[in-house]
């Protein structure tokens, strides 16, 4: 992480911060290369919405680091910022939601919940204070039950493209594809795909600009 005078620990200190949470990663049962970084430690959430017993082993390997990926959970910013928030859900049996985290990627007191999957790329940047959601979380028409079955029926796979660019507290839901080198501005709410180069902003976000 780039120092600066508001960072207020020493080197060893963040040394001491990053082996912890690389501990803490592992045994939550997440792959993590020995590249991590982290500067503090994310909040980790396993959700199960079947019946069956929760278990530990049906999430091992559904969140995964590539090489270098970084996690910024330091309160040291000049804008809004908690820790990073990683959840991944289970609404079915065989059904667990999964998040990737690509090469080079920094997550910048991002929050993300998967139902189903959320593959980020490499070389992503992310302002702070943005969410990804890959599932509606409830079912639309309140008329249905909030049962598993129905929270199963509402999710589509996300999908950032490498060296994306997604701004603060932008929020990306269900289904959408963010392609390589796109920008989604600050504040956007992303519903529908972003071409590559394009730059997406408002919500919900529309292409404002390509880049040829």
């Amino acid at each position: 992480m780039p120092a600066g005078l508001a960072d207020n620990f020493s080197d060893e200190e963040w040394a001491r911060l990053n082996e912890e949470t690389i501990a803490l990663l592992k045994e939550r049962g997440a792959v993590v290369p020995d590249s991590f970084k982290s500067t503090g430690k994310p909040q980790i959430r396993y959700w199960s919405f079947c019946d069956d017993e929760f278990s530990l082993d049906d999430f091992k390997g559904r969140i995964v680091f590539k090489e270098n990926a970084q996690l910024d959970n330091s309160p040291y910013s000049p804008f809004p910022h908690g820790p990073c928030r990683l959840t991944v859900a289970k609404t079915a049996p065989g059904k667990v939601g999964y998040i990737e985290v690509g090469e080079g990627t920094i997550l910048n007191g991002t929050a993300i919940t998967s139902y189903e999957s959320v593959k980020i790329g490499k070389n992503v940047l992310f302002g702070p204070e943005g969410v990804i959601l890959d599932g509606d979380g409830h079912p639309a028409d309140r008329r249905l039950p909030d049962n598993a079955e129905n929270k199963a029926k509402c999710t589509a796979p996300v999908v950032i493209g490498d060296h994306a660019w997604i701004g603060l507290g932008a929020m990306i839901l269900k289904g959408v594809t963010i392609g390589d080198y796109a920008v989604v501005a600050a504040g956007a709410v992303v519903v529908k795909d972003v071409p590559a180069h394009a730059v997406a902003a408002g919500n919900p976000a529309k292409v404002i600009k390509t880049f040829e």
